[in-house]
């Protein structure tokens, strides 16, 4: 409701965009935790209010998470480091998310973008592989469990740098501000989010 009454007194754009994630966790109880890439992909709407500020609701599936390995070592001897890690287990975060950016013009080709993103969990997706078996033995584990559209909510900040009349591309980090450890009183952890995005909108 509220596009359709801004539409009609603004300049509307609508555009699609996809790209590459690069994700992992901050905060406590990270330690050994490494980034994961993967992709995300959507619609958006480009609101204009001025020459010099938009603002840019999406609506994205973004695929985010982290990876670790784990020396099988250290576990049997007590925390002794062994040589190698002996398994990697990949966590796959799947979001519908919402920014709504701010977009603010530093000239024809440069914007500034700010603002709150929201996210719903629709699955996490546990990969876990055993890397001493042989490359030809399939020793990879899967298992997926529903994430009943938990909340997150954080602040995306980024670039859009004009290409040409129809694309864009727009770098932008996202740190959640929802603690995941809410059972914790003590410790706190939160997603965090590096993008690359291809922007393509129609005129």
């Amino acid at each position: 409701m509220f596009l359709y009454q801004t539409g009609k007194a603004q300049e509307t754009r609508f555009g699609v965009k996809g790209g590459f994630n690069y994700s992992t966790i901050v905060g406590d109880l990270t330690t050994g935790l490494k980034f994961r890439f993967s992709g995300h992909g959507g619609i958006f709407v480009e609101i204009d209010f001025s020459e010099k500020f938009k603002l840019q609701p999406e609506l994205l599936y973004s695929s985010q998470g982290f990876q670790f390995s784990t020396d099988l070592a250290a576990i049997q001897n007590g925390g002794a480091v062994g040589d190698d890690n002996d398994f990697r287990t990949n966590v796959q975060l799947n979001f519908i998310t919402v920014p709504i950016l701010g977009k603010f013009a530093l000239n024809d080709k440069l914007d500034v973008e700010f603002g709150p993103q929201f996210g719903f969990l629709v699955n996490q997706v546990t990969k876990f592989k055993d890397l001493d078996q042989a490359s030809d033995v399939n020793a990879d584990r899967r298992s997926s469990i529903s994430g009943d559209f938990q909340l997150d909510y954080g602040a995306a900040v980024g670039l859009g740098i004009t290409l040409s009349d129809n694309l864009s591309v727009s770098p932008r980090f996202y740190v959640g501000l929802r603690n995941r450890l809410n059972a914790l009183a003590t410790a706190q952890n939160y997603n965090a989010t590096i993008q690359l995005s291809l922007n393509y909108i129609f005129r």
